[in-house]
């Protein structure tokens, strides 16, 4: 993972010189059904990233990212962003591909008159989410993306209940949902 992230920067910092710099600002949507077994209880969740990278031509482009979404509690992804434009011209089908890591808003604590209290605690893990959709040329200097995709997340969470005695619930989901975007790439 660290030869990773080296080679990553590496190539982000010495394709300034030959590349196109460029930010690309998605809101998405991630949709399922829900479900009785995870922590996630929401059927639709609201998820903002920001990407910044360089376009090496007018196909192949990488590009760090990092975002907030919003479940039962927030994480907030850090990922890596590869995307090929397949066609040149003002409308082209992409291929894009975000992999990296959500860390979870941590700690909640609730106490309660009754002398107990119940703490909450959240973790994150692995993102992964590839998309197909559509580039349009707004100008020059911007264009309109609309993807559509999947969204893999894995999450955590630990409940601990104490009324003198201790009782601790944990739960691991992995989320599959249903990703769709529509995002503003600068150029």
């Amino acid at each position: 993972m660290k030869r990773l992230s080296i080679l990553l920067l590496c190539l982000l910092a010495g394709s300034s010189i030959q590349a196109q710099y460029y930010n690309l600002t998605q809101l998405s949507f991630l949709i399922a059904e829900e479900n009785e077994s995870s922590p996630i209880r929401s059927n639709m969740a609201p998820s903002v990233v920001t990407i910044n990278g360089f376009r090496y031509n007018e196909h192949f482009s990488l590009g760090l990212g990092v975002g907030m979404t919003a479940m039962s509690y927030v994480v907030f992804p850090v990922f890596a962003d590869f995307r090929f434009t397949l066609l040149k011209g003002d409308l082209s089908p992409v291929v894009a591909l975000k992999g990296g890591y959500a860390f979870a808003k941590s700690k909640k604590e609730i106490f309660s008159k009754e002398y107990y209290n119940v703490t909450y605690k959240n973790s994150g893990g692995g993102v992964f989410n590839p998309e197909v959709g559509l580039k349009m040329k707004m100008s020059d200097r911007a264009d309109f993306m609309l993807t559509l995709g999947y969204w893999y997340q894995h999450v955590a969470s630990e409940m601990r209940e104490e009324y003198g005695y201790r009782v601790k619930h944990r739960r691991v989901s992995d989320l599959n949902r249903l990703s769709f975007s529509i995002g503003f790439l600068f150029k």
